[in-house]
């Protein structure tokens, strides 16, 4: 079997002014997404997906990735990741450039599941569980009257969804922050999960604070307090509050990971596939985390593609630690509206009360709605 064509896809739609949100770095007024296609002489299609700058993702991997794998056999899928990053691995070790590389192997393991019709988790050695445990993440901030209303309003929605975990966007300024954590967290009672992610808004200084005072609301996470090149600040923060932290979806590769675990930044790790190298480098990563035995909880956000690796592979991590009672891996749901996690396969998510249960549909188990991509494509 040869790869005979590699296309990008950008695909793109504006939110109406009632979805348009902000996390604490940027507003979104659109969905963007990179999706790529890969055919093969046996007609078997791959897809795959890159989370970012969606034109610099097509760029490269026209100009540069696609001379280079057309012909090659799709299960060459080691041997084609380090070709490709070794070709810009002086001018980019982290960034677009392993972002491209990430939507390409992960449409190169579709297509392998596709083709000995097995789903991916089974190539990558079994599943360790039945079902997973969703949690919702979502409470991004919209301009209206009473923010603290809305994000409360929005947690009694996911928790009569069946969501037990919450994962709720700070880093808004510190009081503000303090206020709708405290205001959640007694609305909703004790028995549900808090996750807060500031999406690295704070110094370490300001994390602490932060920290010390959302520590009596029970908060099972503190994702992303200091930008991902911090890592000194990572370890002060971690050291100084009595909350785990959490981290990863702003990093690249084994060789990112490498520092980040062994240095001990982190409690839990949350690398994101579409981000991070494609499900070839996240098997390395994971082997890095078990060694140190942190937990691992991949970041996800992004189309029906996104949502479907990210399944195959939460069903194949190993348990850390390896006990008779393991904690249960959680997997990240958006429940943002996006037409592209939505509508994007033809074949919906086994999802109810907050459970994701396995299929064994081959490859990544999602079929893909050519019309949307019609529709939406830009470029």
């Amino acid at each position: 079997m040869k790869i005979i064509e590699v296309i990008p896809h950008v695909l793109q739609y504006k939110l109406p002014k009632n979805q348009c949100f902000s996390y604490s770095q940027a507003w979104y007024d659109n969905r963007t997404i990179t999706v790529v296609e890969i055919l093969t002489d046996e007609g078997i299609t791959g897809w795959g997906e890159a989370f970012g700058p969606a034109f610099v993702h097509k760029k490269i991997i026209e100009d540069i990735y696609k001379p280079l794998i057309i012909g090659k056999d799709p299960f060459d899928n080691e041997v084609i990741w380090e070709t490709l990053y070794n070709c810009l691995q002086d001018h980019g070790q982290k960034g677009v450039v392993i972002e491209a590389i990430s939507a390409i192997d992960i449409a190169l393991w579709d297509i392998k599941g596709k083709y000995i019709k097995l789903p991916i988790y089974k190539l990558l050695g079994g599943s360790f569980r039945d079902e997973l445990r969703a949690y919702a993440t979502g409470f991004y901030h919209r301009n209206v009257k009473n923010q603290t209303k809305e994000l409360v309003d929005e947690a009694y929605k996911y928790i009569n969804e069946g969501f037990k975990a919450l994962k709720i966007k700070i880093g808004f300024g510190i009081e503000d922050d303090i206020k709708n954590v405290k205001a959640i967290r007694e609305a909703i009672g004790d028995d549900i999960k808090i996750m807060v992610d500031a999406n690295h808004a704070y110094n370490a200084n300001d994390a602490i604070k932060v920290g010390k005072r959302i520590e009596e609301f029970d908060i099972f996470w503190f994702e992303e307090p200091v930008p991902p090149e911090d890592k000194n600040g990572y370890i002060e923060v971690k050291n100084n509050i009595n909350i785990p932290i959490a981290g990863g979806e702003a990093e690249f590769t084994r060789y990112g990971f490498n520092d980040l675990i062994n240095r001990r930044c982190i409690d839990i790790v949350q690398p994101d596939v579409c981000v991070m190298g494609g499900i070839t480098e996240f098997k390395k990563v994971i082997s890095l985390a078990s060694i140190q035995n942190i937990q691992c909880y991949p970041h996800i956000w992004g189309s029906s593609i996104a949502l479907a690796t990210g399944i195959q592979i939460g069903f194949s991590l190993p348990n850390f630690p390896n006990c008779l009672y393991p904690p249960a891996v959680m997997l990240e749901l958006d429940r943002t509206p996006n037409i592209f996690r939505e509508e994007l396969s033809t074949i919906p998510f086994a999802f109810e009360n907050g459970i994701i249960k396995r299929n064994n549909r081959p490859g990544l188990g999602i079929n893909i709605n050519r019309e949307l991509i019609d529709r939406y494509t830009i470029g």
